[in-house]
């Protein structure tokens, strides 16, 4: 009786302190979290009492175990400053180092931080690497006449080009130049359109609507202004692109009046045709533009308004096929006009930082 006394005692002895075991441990990890929160501002205290030397020894457990990545900055900064203090310009550099790759975007409080810490930091690349990310929005175009061909007297025409609105997604990539400066660039995706009608031989009208498919390749220089949370940027540069595929849905109406009702000849509408013969593969164009970035609005990357204007630069109907789509010339009575096609192009878009701080290599031997 007593021996099975001692083996229900035992078990739960051993379910008990199974139970309180988490509690315990997180009742340790708390305390030693606070612990070291205590710590950070006992090494700060220290510091400003002009104990330096007792800074590497307050810090190194905590930085080992303990602190958070916000206290470890923190730290990190009083180290840098310590060992700056005793001329340990080695030491230094690898403390503010591991800084800078904690928080790479530390922004220096010239108040605050003395000018040996500055100089120390101006000796880091601090810079983004490159951003990278994706867009996506709107574009118009709008269609730059260059000379009216027609069926019927191109020097009376009424044709008329109007906007219609097309789709864009892309990749993004931001190169850092500068502080200000960067190249920007990524493919993107590019679904055109545009709107043609005309009337003609005094009782044809047309309606001729054109939808283009292109691969192109942005590369701009991109400059941005101050901000804290939202900076503005403008861009300047080029865009080659690449037609992928070329059509258009094409109604003709005969307005003949009280003649041919009878036989219901009123009109040709079919199947969309392939223009893709008809426009020239390759186009480039010039590209200017500008809008916000807005910092941490999302995570800790970049989210971004872009307005950018493509000006075309090259005729985009190939004038050697003009006459060669048989469909186009004799059901519809349609000829190519020759014209740029100009695009307004509205993104929305994300990217986000790559940092790889590290000293620069003109810097290495630089006194401070």
């Amino acid at each position: 009786m007593i021996d099975q006394f001692f083996r229900l005692f035992k078990k739960a002895t051993i379910v008990g302190s199974l139970m309180l075991l988490p509690g315990l441990i997180f009742g340790q990890v708390k305390e030693e979290v606070n612990g070291c929160a205590k710590t950070l501002q006992n090494a700060r205290k220290t510091y400003e009492q002009g104990r330096i030397e007792e800074i590497p020894g307050l810090l190194n457990k905590c930085l080992q175990s303990g602190f958070n990545e916000q206290e470890k900055v923190e730290a990190y900064r009083l180290l840098t400053l310590a060992n700056l203090y005793f001329d340990e310009k080695g030491k230094a550099q690898e403390s503010m180092l591991k800084m800078l790759k904690i928080d790479p975007e530390y922004e220096i409080n010239p108040v605050v931080d003395p000018p040996e810490f500055i100089n120390l930091y101006n000796m880091f690349r601090t810079n983004p690497v490159y951003l990278f990310g994706g867009m996506a929005g709107a574009n118009f175009t709008q269609v730059n006449v260059l000379q009216n061909y027609s069926l019927d007297n191109p020097e009376i025409t009424d044709a008329e080009y109007r906007v219609r609105t097309g789709y864009h997604v892309g990749v993004v990539f931001e190169f850092s130049l500068s502080k200000k400066i960067s190249l920007m660039t990524g493919p993107q995706f590019n679904m055109l359109t545009y709107e043609y009608r005309e009337s003609k031989l005094g009782f044809v009208k047309e309606t001729f609507v054109e939808k283009q498919s292109r691969i192109s390749l942005p590369i701009t220089f991109k400059y941005e202004f101050n901000g804290e949370k939202v900076q503005p940027f403008i861009r300047l540069g080029a865009e080659g692109s690449y037609l992928l595929g070329a059509e258009a849905e094409v109604e003709r109406f005969d307005d003949l009046g009280d003649l041919n009702v009878d036989d219901g000849n009123r009109g040709v509408k079919g199947p969309p045709v392939d223009l893709s013969e008809q426009r020239m593969s390759f186009n480039w164009s010039l590209v200017a533009g500008g809008g916000i970035k807005i910092k941490e609005l999302l995570g800790k990357g970049y989210f971004t308004i872009d307005v950018r204007y493509a000006y075309g630069m090259m005729n985009a109907v190939n004038a050697e096929n003009r006459y060669s789509n048989i469909e186009l010339k004799y059901d519809y009575l349609h000829l190519d006009d020759d014209f740029q096609l100009n695009n307004l192009m509205i993104s929305i878009g994300y990217t986000v930082p790559v940092y790889r701080p590290k000293l620069k290599k003109n810097k290495k031997e630089l006194v401070y």
